[in-house]
């Protein structure tokens, strides 16, 4: 990639029909120097846009199966975003957004990644990487929320719209850490919201594993299943009639089942587990008052929870 013309980076243009030019799939090479350039020579957002989609096209569009995110290549990615401190424009921030927006499976390691890099722009209270104005550090203002929200329920291996437990650890440190600041109030129904969801979601829209599709995938392909049903048909060896009843029974049965795993699921979620628990509580009790977004969690299980452990319900009293 030629990234300097006549003394002066080429525009986001230039640079895009160099990478996509003859018709060729971009690698992780062209990340990289994009990630490269922007770091010497600064961000736009057109050239922010070309980051995001050529990083969506390498890392989840290539990748097989398509939208898995592998953990190689979040691997690959975190050190290179890692590399000199962390994020550095929001062009890069713009990219793990794009990424952990568009794909199916995530490696937690991504995700925990780009969490944590907010909650250090919060501590430090520099915002460049973000887009935003510098603010005093250990404040949580409203841009910084929505940035937490666009991270906070990332599709994470197995999981949709499910909070895992790093997000749930980083979200506590960023409410200890500000405990005492005049936070936007949209943090603690943000906190309240996202912790909530990690102690009692119903994890019942988790995506198959990446193995299990390629199985699937690797099935379909074989000349069985429904194409040799049809193959059958029209070669009279089946009865249509007879057979289109029995495909339209084993759906309705499949309905069944999933709909009554799915009532089983949002039940028991509802109930706190003990270890789940004795996870919060140890959080809510590591010293100092509750801040105002662990109140509102408190708040948030003992509306929204069926049942929980004593020693849970006996802090409720603290709710917001």
């Amino acid at each position: 990639m030629a990234a300097l013309a006549n003394g002066e980076r080429a525009s986001a243009l230039e640079l895009r029909r160099q990478i996509f030019g003859d018709n060729r799939d971009p690698d992780r090479r062209d990340v990289q120097k994009l990630i490269a350039l922007g770091r010497a020579e600064g961000t736009d957002p057109e050239f922010g846009e070309l980051l995001a989609e050529v990083a969506l096209d390498v890392f989840v569009t290539q990748v097989d199966p398509s939208g898995y995110i592998t953990d190689a290549d979040a691997d690959w990615l975190i050190q290179e975003l890692a590399d000199g401190g962390g994020l550095a424009s929001p062009a890069e921030f713009g990219l793990l957004k794009s990424l952990i927006g568009h794909a199916v499976s995530v490696p937690p390691t991504l995700s925990e990644f780009a969490i944590r890099e907010v909650e250090k722009a919060i501590l430090t209270g520099r915002r460049d990487a973000f887009g935003g104005e510098e603010h005093e550090p250990g404040v949580v203002t409203e841009a910084d929320v929505e940035a937490l929200r666009a991270l906070a329920f990332a599709p994470t291996r197995g999981h949709s719209m499910h909070v895992d437990r790093p997000t749930a650890e980083a979200l506590f440190d960023i409410a200890h850490a500000s405990a005492t600041a005049d936070n936007a109030p949209e943090f603690a129904e943000l906190f309240a919201q996202a912790v909530g969801n990690y102690l009692m979601g119903a994890d019942f829209l988790g995506t198959p594993d990446a193995s299990e599709v390629l199985a699937v995938e690797s099935e379909l392909a074989r000349p069985s299943g429904f194409g040799a049903f049809l193959s059958a048909v029209f070669q009279g060896r089946a009865d249509v009639q007879v057979a289109s009843e029995s495909l339209e029974d084993a759906e309705e049965d499949e309905d069944r089942e999933l709909n009554a795993a799915t009532g089983r699921q949002l039940d028991a979620a509802s109930h706190i587990q003990v270890d789940a628990a004795k996870w919060v509580i140890a959080h809510l009790t590591r010293g100092g008052e509750l801040t105002a977004a662990e109140r509102r969690l408190l708040g948030f299980l003992r509306d929204e929870a069926v049942s929980a452990p004593p020693e849970l319900e006996a802090l409720y009293a603290q709710a917001a």
